[in-house]
């Protein structure tokens, strides 16, 4: 076996998990009320925000690394959006996915269990291959909550050295090697972090 091949994860492809669900509204549903999805920033990084847009409901909050300038520079990124709407959890995850299945040269996906028991909530995790034409791949945990008014989106993504296959990464030299093994370490971190995300209700409890 190659000592410098790293396999992330064994996953599933994104095809498989769009017929775990069709498109189920949440329309009238007797579910709580959003009042905050509850997450504390990666403490092992310290995080400025780049994005925070407020319009007509909705949100969309953006941090990377307080070292970098931007997101070309930044080798990871956490991203939160507040969406109206009236769309379940899975098929509004799922849709969010779905365009990576055309940007990424291979592109697999697992189901991420969380510690919230929020009941209209999903995590994956994914992996792409290379992203577009960049010269990098990405490992990206999406969670998605929603309760019948909106849809809560929280993304953390980690770039990694291109490869062929999506989580089987082949430095081609020590520079890629030493990339790999910081992105891999950072991808712990991000996968621990959405994990740990929860529903808090109106009331101020938290599942």
């Amino acid at each position: 076996m190659n000592k410098n091949k790293l396999n992330m994860l064994n996953v599933l492809a994104i095809g498989s998990l769009l017929t775990l669900t069709g498109c189920v509204g949440l329309k009238g549903s007797d579910e709580p009320a959003v009042a905050k999805i509850d997450f504390n920033l990666p403490q092992q990084i310290k995080w400025k925000q780049i994005k925070n847009q407020q319009k007509d409901g909705n949100t969309f909050v953006e941090w990377i690394p307080e070292s970098n300038k931007d997101n070309n520079t930044a080798p990871a990124r956490i991203m939160y959006r507040r969406t109206v709407s009236t769309q379940s959890a899975k098929p509004f995850l799922l849709a969010t996915a779905q365009p990576l299945k055309k940007m990424c040269g291979d592109m697999t996906a697992t189901l991420l269990k969380t510690d919230s028991t929020y009941p209209n909530q999903m995590s994956i995790e994914v992996l792409c291959s290379r992203l577009g034409k960049a010269g990098f791949g990405t490992v990206a945990y999406l969670t998605a909550y929603a309760d019948g008014q909106a849809n809560y989106f929280l993304m953390s993504e980690v770039k990694l050295p291109a490869s062929q296959k999506a989580g089987s990464i082949i430095p081609k030299n020590e520079q890629e090697k030493k990339w790999a093994q910081t992105a891999a370490a950072l991808a712990k971190v991000m996968k621990q972090f959405n994990k740990n995300t929860r529903f808090c209700d109106a009331t101020g409890k938290c599942q």
